[in-house]
């Protein structure tokens, strides 16, 4: 159904003689997404947008197949897959001379992945989220993820998730060890699960019914979940550790050999423009990466967003984290989900 569908847009499209830009992408919030980026790319370079939509590992699996025959100008990825897409030479290099907005980005968001192939076009932390009418005491560091008081009571991602290696890493740093040297943190993780984790989380949307049904009180969290835990209405907090809070950078990035490289320029133009980058923010479908973008306290709360926050941030190296990989997966699986 999903391929008839697509036919049938493609069909649509090339029917009406309008130039289009075919973009890969996750697709959640497309409502929004519509409204803010599809619609009014339409009404400034009379251009539709196409788009293909997945999660990162069946969008990569796609490109890799048309590798040779790419159908594909621009694509969004989280750092680790945009990394694997140029590590396989799926990507092009980006002549900045043509990004309109570059020097209006912070200075993380210009280049994220080191080298060259990608621009953030949105940032969020990974923090902690917990129960304040359960935990009497705040949260404010890692650390008290360990605190008696929340025996059985704690739930953290699996090491396969966005932020499981993450987890890792805040666990090392919190405890004194280094982000490159894993040792401490893996240790300390495994005292955790033996003692304080109920559960393991895959999705954001199972830690909603975790929260809701009182059987966790505390996790870690990225900041685009956020908004959804405090939408149940149960008295929740979200807390940026002392210790700091993970930067994702998430970027667009264009396919070597895009059928439409002109188009990819123009599309990550408009994401990467004040006006864009406002709109999503206002509606709390990104966090801006246009350091000109300005957002009321109200929708800041929900966003990673303000100079103390993005300063707090600590920006991974992806680098490392793919070579170390399948270690840490399997030392996970032997040590602490046990």
């Amino acid at each position: 159904m999903k391929k008839l569908l697509t036919i049938m847009v493609f069909l649509l499209l090339s029917s009406l003689g309008l130039a289009q830009v075919a973009v890969s992408t996750w697709g959640f919030g497309m409502k929004l997404i519509d409204k803010n980026v599809t619609d009014t790319f339409l009404d400034v370079y009379d251009m539709e947008i196409l788009y293909d939509l997945g999660n990162n590992a069946d969008r990569i699996s796609k490109i890799q197949l048309r590798k040779d025959n790419p159908n594909i100008d621009a694509v969004e990825f989280a750092p680790n897959f945009a990394l694997r897409a140029a590590n396989e030479a799926l990507l092009e290099p980006i002549d900045i001379s043509r990004i309109d907005a570059y020097d209006e980005l912070y200075e993380w968001a210009k280049d994220p992945l080191g080298n060259g192939l990608g621009i953030g076009y949105t940032v969020y932390s990974y923090g902690l989220v917990y129960r304040t009418d359960l935990i009497k005491e705040p949260i404010t560091s890692w650390k008290d993820l360990w605190r008696e008081d929340l025996k059985g009571r704690v739930s953290l991602p699996n090491i396969t998730t966005t932020q499981g290696p993450a987890t890792v890493v805040m666990a090392n740093l919190a405890w004194g060890g280094s982000a490159l040297e894993p040792d401490i943190g893996f240790g300390k993780l495994a005292e955790l699960a033996d003692t304080n984790v109920v559960t393991f989380y895959a999705r954001s949307s199972e830690l909603i019914s975790l929260f809701e049904q009182g059987e966790v009180w505390v996790a870690p969290v990225l900041r685009f979940a956020w908004g959804r835990l405090e939408n149940t209405g149960l008295p929740l907090a979200w807390v940026a550790p002392e210790e700091g809070s993970v930067g994702y950078v998430n970027t667009i990035s264009i396919i070597k050999g895009a059928p439409n490289i002109d188009a990819a320029y123009d599309y990550i133009n408009h994401k990467l423009s004040q006006s864009v980058q406002s709109a999503q923010a206002l509606d709390l479908v990104d966090s801006p990466t246009n350091a000109l973008v300005v957002v009321p306290d109200e929708q800041a709360a929900f966003l990673t967003y303000g100079e103390e926050e993005i300063d707090n941030l600590i920006f991974l190296d992806f680098d490392y984290l793919l070579e170390v990989e399948t270690d840490w997966i399997q030392r996970w699986n032997e040590e602490i989900a046990k």
